[in-house]
């Protein structure tokens, strides 16, 4: 067993310039961007997470449902804020 298991955390979708760094992408055409955000699980447990939007920005908008592993967000897909289980949300105060 791993000592992180992923896990199902929601967060509202960091606001755009907000990311903490930004690197080139493997084309060298376009940047990636890093950013810290606060995430909830369903019974409101609050860790940071590590983000990376690859080739944008976050736009800010909505939510976002994200399978964490450790301090790192393997995969995140946009969601409504009604989608985050009440816990989460309360957890966050967004």
């Amino acid at each position: 067993m791993l000592p992180n298991p992923e896990i199902t955390m929601w967060a509202p979708a960091p606001e755009p310039g907000s990311h903490a760094s930004s690197y080139a992408d493997a084309t060298g055409a376009g940047a990636n961007y890093v950013y810290l955000v606060d995430a909830a699980d369903d019974r409101g447990d609050v860790r940071e997470l590590q983000l990376i939007f690859f080739g944008r920005e976050s736009d800010g908008e909505g939510w976002l449902e994200i399978e964490a592993h450790g301090g790192s967000g393997v995969r995140y897909r946009a969601c409504n804020a009604a989608e985050a289980p009440a816990a989460a949300r309360g957890a966050l105060d967004r």
